[in-house]
């Protein structure tokens, strides 16, 4: 073979085969993960949001504020509608040294996308997603802007930092309203008289609930006042619980109609958000995939190189 590895005792021959093996099923496993998503976003067609089917779907758009409004980034304070952030810390141990993760975190703010035919909520959450923004800095004796997001740690960092001549690194990935977006997952439509309740399990639900409370029961229904509930009296409550209930699905239908993207949670399908447009995101996971291709052949190699010694 091309290396020439000494004498290796079975220990060590059987650990390094492990190694080797892992490494190389780990890397042909992310080569299939990442080939997968690009398939998908190169065969899936981009849908209007007017005209979107429900169920798996792509759309493309630009970002608004969703009913919250803007957010404030953690680490910079800029006004964004997602954020993502991580603060390190530089460990010197042993004379080596790397970067410890103290705080971290992740907007679940919902925001909105609009593709010129409508408006569609978007729930970040479970979603993978990739930003045109990202910021890495470090710092050694100030945070700029950094305190106000970290609270009484955040503070107690910024004290070290000045008192004791740590070094810190921040990153934060940010997605800023206007900025356009390509988005991939569950598309579903609610209100508009689409949801229907089960007017029957309703009204016994209603009723179980004031039966846990007899003095509201006995109060709303004892019409005779004797303090207790006659069979008459009953079947008004009944009654009252299926008016109510019919009242519940009234309210329904008057929702208007609401657009959500969200996670498909089936392990089948991604869920993407992206401010890459579609043609960059193709090339990154195309490339992603050679480069995993690559490295898993490269641990095959040395796993006979190993397997061959001796």
């Amino acid at each position: 073979m091309f290396l020439d590895i000494g004498p290796l005792e079975p220990l060590e021959k059987t650990i390094f085969l492990c190694i080797f093996a892992v490494l190389c099923l780990g890397a042909l496993w992310f080569v299939f993960s990442r080939m997968q998503r690009y398939r998908i976003i190169a065969d899936t067609p981009t849908a209007r949001i007017r005209s979107a089917p429900q169920g798996y779907v792509e759309i493309i758009g630009h970002v608004i504020a969703g009913e919250d409004g803007m957010l404030s980034a953690p680490l910079s304070g800029r006004p964004c509608v997602w954020y993502q952030y991580k603060v390190e810390e530089l460990d010197d141990v042993n004379d080596k040294k790397r970067w410890r993760t103290i705080r971290s975190g992740c907007s679940e703010h919902w925001f909105q996308i609009n593709d010129g035919t409508g408006t569609c909520l978007i729930d970040p959450e479970g979603a993978e997603v990739s930003t045109n923004h990202k910021h890495t800095w470090q710092a050694s004796g100030s945070f700029p802007g950094l305190a106000s997001g970290l609270g009484s740690e955040g503070i107690a960092s910024v004290m070290t930092s000045v008192l004791g001549g740590e070094r810190y690194r921040y990153t934060e990935r940010l997605i800023f309203e206007h900025e356009p977006i390509y988005a991939l997952g569950r598309f579903n439509t609610v209100g508009g008289g689409r949801d229907q309740l089960d007017q029957a399990s309703t009204a016994r639900d209603l009723l179980r609930s004031w039966k846990q409370d007899p003095e509201g029961l006995k109060a709303r229904f004892d019409a005779d006042g004797d303090g207790n509930i006659s069979m008459d009296e009953w079947k008004e409550a009944q009654k009252a619980a299926r008016r109510e209930a019919r009242e519940q699905q009234a309210e329904l239908h008057a929702l208007p109609d609401m657009n959500v993207l969200n996670d498909p949670e089936d392990g089948k399908h991604p869920y993407l958000l992206s401010t890459l447009d579609e043609e960059q995101l193709i090339k990154r996971y195309r490339w992603i995939s050679l480069g995993c291709f690559a490295g898993s052949l490269t641990t095959f190699w040395l796993f006979l190189e190993v397997l061959l010694a001796n």
